[in-house]
């Protein structure tokens, strides 16, 4: 099990320019450290690097990348990193949105949606 998540980051590192490499370690180690925020930001910010940079526009074809951009997936995960970075106490203080246990299973969630778009993004016929 071990051996096969080293094999799907080196895969992934393969996909990704040095900034974005940067950006997808720093997310190994906040899943590692149990930093759950810093994981649903980071995979946000992978992804909007990608859909922005126009080097990835001439591997990647414009009507996927649109598709991705507007998938449940993504809106769900903009959604959640939207929900961290702008969060404002609830005057009622009704609930709590940041829980440690909602970011945990949300940044499991945000992991998995950021590995999924981009092996849709770059099959592997393209290397």
């Amino acid at each position: 099990m071990k051996e096969e998540y080293f094999v799907e980051i080196d895969f992934i590192l393969s996909l990704l320019k040095s900034n974005n490499k940067k950006i997808f370690n720093e997310i190994i180690l906040a899943k590692k450290n149990k930093m759950w925020a810093t994981t649903i930001v980071f995979s946000m910010v992978i992804l909007d690097n990608i859909f922005n940079d126009e080097y990835y526009a001439d591997i990647i074809d414009g009507l996927e990348i649109n598709n991705l951009k507007y998938s449940k997936d993504l809106i769900w995960l903009r959604k959640r990193r939207n929900q961290i970075l702008h969060f404002e106490n609830l005057e009622d203080n009704s609930s709590i949105i940041l829980s440690d246990q909602d970011l945990k299973i949300n940044s499991e969630k945000a992991y998995n949606i950021l590995i999924k778009s981009l092996i849709k993004l770059f099959p592997q016929e393209n290397f």
